[in-house]
């Protein structure tokens, strides 16, 4: 069950770099916002967040008033650019794959993971070791690509729709086929890996979580006038963000 670390891929790194450089990509308009909505006031909070990438969003975590944040991710490109943007003794990092956090000798108020989470195999263990790094009542919170986005097998996800009278319709064969995709996204050979919505939501009932909220992406009129793409998220969503408390 090795994750793949397509991040420490020199031409995905990069390119991916410049993609998020972007201020009206998914991530900034809708993903980060919707998920930070949901997160909402963290003072004094001990944080681990999942798949911390280039550390943006634990430099926030400690603006809003975060007393400690661990960030972790498998890349070590990832790490060296978010220990190189970060300049605050509360936020520490480590070079750690996510089915390896039951090694951590911490416990955490917040758990938190931003577009990460389907890039492991274990999902439901996965749960069951963020349940045990909590301390009672601590909340995991996170996102994940929408289930109905990536349940079709294509070797292209730019591909996964047709056009039927000037409107896309979107493919959601395989829904129920779980397991790994495996596609093309800046480079060849991308995985992921795909589970229905019932898998997600019993996966942290099985962990013992309490579902507090579920939400899906949308948009506003005002992110549709800054990117008009993104009006096809009125049929369907992007994202699934879930919010649940030990």
């Amino acid at each position: 069950m090795k994750q793949q670390n397509i991040y420490d891929n020199k031409k995905f790194f990069e390119e991916y770099q410049n993609l998020r450089k972007s201020d009206f990509s998914a991530n900034e308009l809708i993903e980060i916002p919707q998920l930070f909505e949901l997160i909402g006031d963290v003072t004094n909070l001990s944080i681990l967040d999942l798949g911390c990438g280039t550390g943006k969003h634990d430099r926030k975590l400690v603006e809003k008033g975060a007393r400690k944040v661990v960030g972790i991710d498998l890349s070590n490109n990832m790490i060296n650019e978010a220990m190189k943007n970060t300049h605050s003794d509360k936020i520490e990092y480590k070079v750690m794959s996510m089915q390896d956090i039951d090694k951590l000798d911490m416990k955490f108020d917040l758990v938190v993971s931003s577009l990460a989470i389907h890039y492991i195999e274990d999902y439901d263990g996965l749960c069951k070791k963020v349940y045990n790094l909590l301390v009672d009542g601590g909340k995991f919170i996170f996102s994940y690509g929408h289930p109905m986005d990536s349940c079709a097998i294509l070797d292209d996800y730019s591909n996964n729709y047709v056009m039927i009278n000037n409107k896309k319709y979107f493919l959601i064969s395989d829904y129920n086929n779980e397991g790994k995709r495996i596609s093309r996204w800046i480079v060849d050979g991308v995985e992921t890996y795909h589970r229905n919505m019932a898998h997600l939501v019993n996966g942290l009932i099985d962990a013992g979580f309490r579902l507090e909220r579920m939400k899906e992406s949308y948009v506003t009129d005002e992110i549709v006038k800054l990117k008009p793409k993104y009006k096809e998220q009125q049929d369907h969503s992007y994202y699934v963000y879930f919010k649940c408390k030990k």
